[in-house]
């Protein structure tokens, strides 16, 4: 009785193994095997950097210097009294009070006297009596003395009795253009862009006061960059052939894609693999000035890349949402990654609702049970990186030893996809737990 026995069951237990393989979770680590490069040989590119590490632009940055004196040029507008002169009166007639300027609130001017005299194009001046001449590039004060000498050596007015009154009436202004994205209402963003005609004036033209104007630095829903197009240095016959240049460019250009690989498939820096005729285009014309930047870097950021001039077009673009994407024993969703704060491997985990040693077996069936009675939780996770190339890699992640060590418990970027899956020899823990429970106490019962 006990050999026939023995012969049912030797002849049964192929056929229940079988079974049990066709359905143990995670056995796909054996029949569909994933080659994947260890986290301790990945180059630093492929590392990702911490965005809590990131340190924000001084805000002084995107402000131009302060000069030390102010120069006129086109568009100043001054204000001059000359006593028999500007306004003209004969010396017997009573003399004829000045007229009294009072400046905008905001304009940081002080109240003046006399009639407004336009700087005009080329820095060309207009006074009574005189030819015309240039003030381009002189302070008022200079401005003063040359009015002052012009009218000696003319013999319009008398050595010592008669002093030219000049001040600044009104400063130029620069008229820019802001565009944001992330367009505000009542009940948040609209997803809608909002547009600002700025007047700056002459010496608050820079990006700061562009932003401040037109609600602030870069919100939580807009991106860490203001990208500044020098519309006023673009030749206007020009214009659509250049722009267009610039955005068919793969490498260079507003496409800017600085992934480039070598022969042996791994990341350069190579300048010749982009264009260097389109990365000159681009920094003629397109400024990009980040608002945050990398532990270790230093921003090289210009008085001239934050000086604003009539024509130019301030862009603040929204953030596009970033998303990580889980897969294998992980229940398959796509996740969104947090703006301000890091996400490591395990904890994209966690969040996607499987952590170690959990009773969920994340692909669902015979995993909880197995797992709740001490089988073995999956350990081996995959991330699948893609480049902003189009090259991807696999990345292998031992969460075993990501536990104990933070240098393998290695960041989660924007359109990571997670896959979890069983180690070899713990598929072989849960399979003999599962041959025992579905086969081996039945066995027992029986005999």
């Amino acid at each position: 009785m006990a050999h026939r026995k023995l012969e049912k069951t030797s002849i049964h237990l192929p056929l229940v193994c079988l079974l049990i393989l066709s359905i143990a979770p995670g056995c796909t680590s054996l029949l569909s095997p994933i080659e994947g490069i260890p986290v301790s040989h990945l180059p630093d590119e492929l590392l990702g950097v911490r965005r809590s590490e990131f340190a924000s632009v001084p805000v002084v940055m995107l402000s131009r210097p302060k000069e030390d004196a102010y120069r006129l040029d086109e568009g100043d507008i001054l204000s001059v009294f000359i006593d028999g002169v500007l306004p003209y009166s004969s010396p017997n007639s009573a003399p004829t009070p000045p007229p009294v300027n009072l400046p905008d609130r905001d304009s940081g001017l002080q109240p003046s006297i006399g009639y407004p005299m336009p700087v005009q194009a080329g820095g060309m001046i207009s006074l009574p009596l005189l030819p015309p001449f240039s003030v381009q590039g002189m302070t008022v004060d200079e401005a003063r003395s040359v009015i002052q000498r012009k009218y000696l050596e003319g013999e319009f007015i008398s050595p010592g009795k008669s002093h030219p009154v000049v001040s600044l009436m009104r400063r130029r202004t620069q008229a820019v253009t802001v565009i944001r994205s992330n367009s505000r209402t009542e009940n948040g963003s609209d997803g809608t862009a909002s547009g600002y005609s700025l007047e700056l004036p002459e010496g608050s033209n820079d990006v700061l006061n562009a932003l401040t104007l037109s609600g602030g630095l870069p919100g939580f829903n807009e991106r860490n960059e203001v990208v500044i197009y020098k519309t006023s240095q673009i030749p206007v016959e020009s214009r659509n052939e250049l722009m267009a240049r610039l955005l068919s460019s793969p490498c260079g250009g507003l496409n800017s894609n600085p992934c480039c690989m070598n022969a042996a498939g791994s990341l350069t820096t190579d300048p010749n693999c982009f264009s260097f005729d389109d990365q000159m285009l681009e920094s003629q014309f397109v400024v990009r000035i980040p608002l945050r930047y990398p532990p270790g870097q230093i921003p090289t950021i210009r008085p001239s890349d934050v000086t604003l001039v009539t024509g130019d077009i301030v862009q603040v673009e929204n953030r596009e949402t970033e998303f990580f994407y889980t897969g294998g024993l992980l229940r398959g969703g796509q996740f969104p990654l947090p703006r301000d704060y890091d996400l490591d491997a395990l904890g994209a985990i966690a969040l996607a609702g499987q952590g170690l040693g959990s009773s969920n077996g994340g692909g669902g069936g015979r995993g909880g049970l197995i797992q709740g009675i001490g089988g073995a939780s999956p350990t081996q996770l995959f991330i699948i990186r893609k480049l902003d190339c189009g090259r991807t890699y696999n990345i292998e992640v031992d969460l075993q030893i990501a536990m104990n060590n933070s240098s393998e418990n290695i960041l989660v970027l924007p359109g990571d996809t997670l896959i979890l899956r069983y180690k070899p020899h713990e598929e072989l823990v849960n399979f003999s737990i599962g041959t025992f429970f579905t086969f081996g106490i039945r066995e027992l019962f029986r005999n």
